[in-house]
């Protein structure tokens, strides 16, 4: 019997890669016209038989583009599917009650620090190296109760063709675990890290122990677009640090990139002036980079660190001639809560500088420490000091710096004769807020600031680079506050060299870490040079 082709094509073309060639020697004309079949169609060939193999699938089609007629075909196709479908059902009588399993939080113990967190020892392998599976979630075989999510809408339901025996993954994961997953956009995130697994049908038990066996290896990776039918069991996988990075395949960067603190989840380090944070296209950086310098500065997590990144990354950046103090995340928690630190500014941030001339002080400019604590920067408000305070907008957006200087130096290149070393502290984070701030309002630029120094005389002063250095950071914990337990308990529980640059709130609430570096010896050298040479001419 000669076949038509019309709609067949069609559906090999909506099957795509989902079929495998069953004989080489099979041959199929050309078309050069298709038709659409309906989504009603293509949904359940690619859906209410999904657990029948490739070669299943194969068999189904080749059996009935020879046996039945243009317009059975498509109604044949799909009744195969489901009937194929059921047979691997399990029983109806089987009773199942949504659960949800958790391996990790049996294994965690906050009676001794090192076991903040669980080992990877304890936990079931995942599907892909390096994950491991800390939850299942089983699904109830009597069907699900989409009604319960109140994002979905009708006109949804008739889309995604919803019903209480088929169902996506992200609407069965926003039912089964609504807390974790609170939208539809969060569960397909999920999805699409590869951090969700389908196993078909109910897991297997152990005939002594009649205890549930959970095997990565029967389950397939849950992508947006696959269905989860009834009795149907969903895990999720996260990565789980063995105490190694990556194989490198590039050497060491020729710069020393020293770390002044970190544990298992972030790490601060003390960038060098004239490196970039992170490469830049077409700029030649090569391995003049801090991520590049990173997997050989910071050690990794401890092996059993839930959630950890393949390679350290940099939370925020410093300008190239910048120096100074730069956070670095080892764990995805650890960088979330990080930015979101940033967003909120709860990070505080000083800056040590070196300006050409003598800042202007205004006297109506001038505030307390004690206000100055109060504006949100790092400022210890029962000290006698005052602060000047700069709130002039960048680019229509507000942007506001405290500062006070520290010391004054000669210098024969300098306006009035005058270099002045000052702190500031940024309450606001705009692009080159502190250059431009001492530049355009205080109309003293930072010493080597090519950029905004106004060229002139103060070229003079550009041979030792930028003299702006971040050298002190005071942040929240990103791992130990977000621990069930009171933050004041964890302290107490670690050890002496664990709470090393630690700090419980005054409050007792939160765990903070302050990193303090010294002024780069360049500062000191510099206005050394400047001074002698200063008083030289002067004696002369």
């Amino acid at each position: 019997m000669r076949v038509k082709l019309k709609d067949k094509a069609a559906l090999i073309m909506v099957l795509g890669s989902r079929l495998c060639c069953l004989s080489s020697s099979i041959l199929l004309p050309t078309t050069h016209k298709f038709v659409r079949t309906s989504r009603r169609i293509s949904t359940l060939l690619r859906y209410e038989a999904r657990s029948i193999s490739l070669q299943q699938k194969g068999r189904v089609l080749l059996h009935h583009f020879a046996t039945t007629s243009d317009d059975d075909v498509v109604t044949s196709v799909a009744e195969q599917g489901h009937t194929l479908w059921e047979e691997q059902q399990p029983p109806q009588q089987q009773q199942y009650s949504p659960k949800e399993t958790s391996f990790a939080s049996s294994s965690l113990d906050l009676s001794h620090p090192s076991s903040l967190t669980p080992s990877s020892e304890s936990l079931v392998p995942g599907s892909n190296e390096g994950f491991y599976v800390v939850k299942t979630y089983q699904t109830d075989p009597n069907g699900f109760d989409w009604k319960t999510l109140q994002q979905l809408e009708e006109k949804d339901l008739e889309r995604l063709e919803i019903t209480t025996q088929n169902i996506s993954v992200p609407l069965a994961l926003m039912i089964v675990d609504p807390e974790e997953y609170p939208s539809k956009s969060k569960a397909r995130k999920a999805c699409r890290k590869a951090n969700i697994m389908i196993h078909r049908g109910p897991l297997q038990k152990d005939e002594p122990g009649n205890q549930e066996i959970f095997d990565a290896s029967k389950c397939q990776r849950a992508r947006v677009g696959d269905r989860v039918f009834p009795g149907d069991v969903l895990a999720k996988q996260i990565r789980i640090g063995d105490g190694l990075f990556p194989v490198l395949s590039h050497k060491k960067p020729p710069f020393e990139l020293p770390v002044i603190f970190e544990d298992d989840h972030f790490a601060i380090v003390n960038k060098p002036a004239g490196v970039v944070v992170h490469a830049q296209r077409k700029a030649g950086h090569g391995l003049m980079t801090i991520r590049a310098a990173l997997p050989f500065a910071v050690r990794p997590p401890t092996p059993g660190t839930l959630s950890t990144l393949r390679r350290p990354q940099p939370v925020h950046r410093l300008d190239k001639p910048t120096s100074g103090l730069l956070l670095i995340a080892k764990t995805k928690p650890a960088m979330v809560h990080l930015s979101h630190q940033f967003r909120d500014r709860k990070i505080k941030k000083t800056y040590v500088a070196l300006v050409n001339g003598i800042p202007q002080e205004p006297t109506d400019k001038v505030i307390t420490a004690k206000q100055a604590q109060e504006l949100g920067v790092d400022v210890n408000g029962e000290k006698n000091e005052l602060w000047q305070l700069i709130d002039h907008p960048l680019e229509e957006k507000h942007a506001m710096t405290v500062w006070r200087a520290l010391n004054y130096t000669k210098s024969l290149k300098a306006n009035d004769n005058y270099m002045t070393l000052v702190e500031l502290k940024p309450k606001t984070g705009r692009y080159h807020q502190l250059r431009r701030h001492m530049a355009w309002v205080c109309d003293s630029p930072i010493v080597g600031d090519s950029e905004y120094d106004g060229g002139g005389s103060a070229i003079h002063l550009r041979e030792r680079g930028l003299f702006l250095c971040s050298n002190r950071v005071t942040l929240e914990h990103p791992y130990y506050n977000d621990l069930d337990n009171d933050a004041a308990v964890v302290y107490h529980q670690l050890s002496s060299q664990e709470r090393e640059h630690l700090w419980l709130s005054p409050d007792n609430r939160k765990i903070m870490v302050t990193a303090t570096i010294d002024i780069p010896e360049k500062f000191s050298t510099f206005m050394q040079h400047e001074d002698e040479r200063f008083r030289k001419l002067a004696e002369t």
